[in-house]
């Protein structure tokens, strides 16, 4: 009994890490993505800059970099998060030795999961009221970029900053320790 209980942990464990590594993972993939609209605001900026000595001015630039500005913001929000980029504590925790850090931890996870629970909770009305486009924001076809999907991003990273906490405590409850991030070079 007692070695089926410790294979049963043995590949909870696995599960957990190998979850915890894919979640790494997608968060680098939604920094990529945040990081290219970060790309795509420059590049417009730049040549909506250098354009105005001709006389040049393309009116859908600046539509478009709003766009790209309101999706770096929320692929970024659960790539900071899930690669702990965000404000940390950690060196007061650390003064307080395991429990503190273990205090913090539990704090910190259920914290984040309150926040996305409150947000999650308005998706039903920003579904509602997310009508119309982003007027200026053309799209190749020549329509303009749905409300919605501004706030899409937003959601789906909330989802999985719930999902990173969950993946947190239960490594926490299998005695996994908690990512850490390298620390900043200004140290």
């Amino acid at each position: 009994m007692r070695q089926h209980t410790q294979s049963t942990e043995s590949l909870l464990r696995q599960v957990l890490q190998h979850l915890d590594q894919l979640n790494w993972s997608l968060a680098g993939a939604f920094l990529w993505a945040a990081n290219l609209c970060l790309l795509a605001m420059l590049c417009l900026t730049t040549a909506t800059i250098m354009l105005r000595p001709f006389g040049l001015a393309i009116y859908w630039m600046w539509p478009w970099t709003m766009v790209f500005f309101i999706w770096l913001s929320f692929f970024g929000f659960f790539a900071l998060y899930a690669r702990l980029k965000d404000i940390r504590i950690d060196f007061i925790a650390q003064r307080l030795g395991p429990v503190g850090m273990a205090v913090t931890r539990i704090v910190a996870d259920l914290a984040a999961l309150f926040l996305a629970a409150l947000l999650l909770m308005q998706v039903p009305t920003v579904l509602a009221t997310s009508t119309g486009v982003h007027d200026g924001a053309v799209l190749p076809s020549g329509g303009e970029v749905p409300r919605l999907f501004l706030s899409l991003p937003l959601f789906l990273s909330t989802a999985l900053v719930a999902i990173t906490a969950l993946i947190d405590l239960a490594k926490m409850s299998v005695g996994l320790p908690e990512n850490t991030a390298p620390s900043h070079l200004e140290l």
